[in-house]
Order: structure tokens, then sequence, then C-alpha cells
């Protein structure tokens, strides 16, 4: 994705003056997120994360990329080369904080973020992207399985209190 005379925008790689705005995105990713949460947020987490995306800057096994129009930074994503099995040394890049403004979305901009994650999982020469997004977030689903992601793992949470009636002692006996 490229800047026309429209104010179409831009994709590119995130730098040191981008990084109050993608704090500032990725609070806004968080806000959407809130009601799918389990576990609660960490104190301080908005400013781990801003120096999480400083060292992003520096560190060759990851890529910060950001959607700018106008001036304006709209949408970014970041991948971060990763083994995702215990049971393999193959890597792959994870592509994570991947946000995108809601009035401007449908227009392709998470997909050319994608796209510029694979370019740089390529040239680490890596095969495979791997993503998180929570069951429940049914628009990024679909998002996600169009631009060819699958499902590979599912996570299930079960509160330890709703467990509790495992041990009781009619289900001991019944052998269950």
């Amino acid at each position: 994705m490229t800047v026309d005379s429209m104010g179409e925008p831009r994709i590119r790689a995130a730098t040191q003056p981008d990084i109050p705005a993608l704090v500032h995105l990725f609070e806004e990713l968080a806000g959407l997120q809130e009601q799918w949460r389990v576990f609660a947020p960490r104190p301080g987490l908005r400013e781990e994360m801003r120096r999480r995306y400083q060292a992003d800057l520096l560190d060759p096994d990851a890529h910060l990329v950001v959607a700018e129009q106008d001036g304006e930074i709209i949408g970014m994503a970041a991948g971060h080369v990763h083994k995702p099995s215990l049971f393999s040394e193959e890597l792959a890049v994870e592509l994570a904080s991947v946000f995108v403004r809601p009035e401007h979305r449908e227009r392709g901009v998470a997909a050319a973020l994608t796209a510029d994650v694979a370019r740089f999982a390529r040239k680490r020469r890596v095969g495979r992207i791997t993503l998180k997004t929570f069951a429940q977030n049914e628009e990024a689903l679909v998002a996600w399985y169009r631009l060819g992601f699958e499902p590979r793992m599912i996570q299930l949470t079960a509160r330890v209190e709703d467990l509790d009636r495992l041990d009781a002692p009619d289900r001991r006996r019944s052998g269950a």
C-alpha cells in the first residue's frame, strides 16, 4: 500500500516519534478486548508496552509497522520471531498488536499491515505467521480467516471454583 493523491494509507516501519501513537492504539485495542478478558491486566502494562515498542525498533527479530494517512497513525502491527512449539525447532513470526481504527476498517489496512509483517518473515527465512485472538472476537476471526489464517490450537479456561464440583464425593463413587 502506498500513498497516492487521494490520501490513501501508507504502510511503513514505525519510528521513535510514533511510540506515543502506538501506545494510544494499544490502549484502544485493550479497551476493545476488555469484554473478553478472563485475566486482569497487570499494573503498569501501558508503560511496559511503550518500552516493548521502543525495544522492537532496535530488535532484528521484531518488526513494528504502522499505517499512516494524512500524517495520522491509523493502524499498527508487530511481528516477533518466536518458537511456537515445544516439539519443534522451527521458527514462526507472531503477529500481534494488530489494530486499525474503526473508521478506517474494511479498506484493506489490516491486510496491508499483515503483508508487511509477512515480508519481514520472508526476509528472516521464516515460513509461518502465528497470531492469537479472542474466540469471541468474531469480527477479527472473520478477517483472519479471509486473509488465510486457520486455527491450530484452542486455549480453554475454567475458574477453579467451577471445577471444585469435580472432587465431590458423588463423582468419586460414580467413577467420573
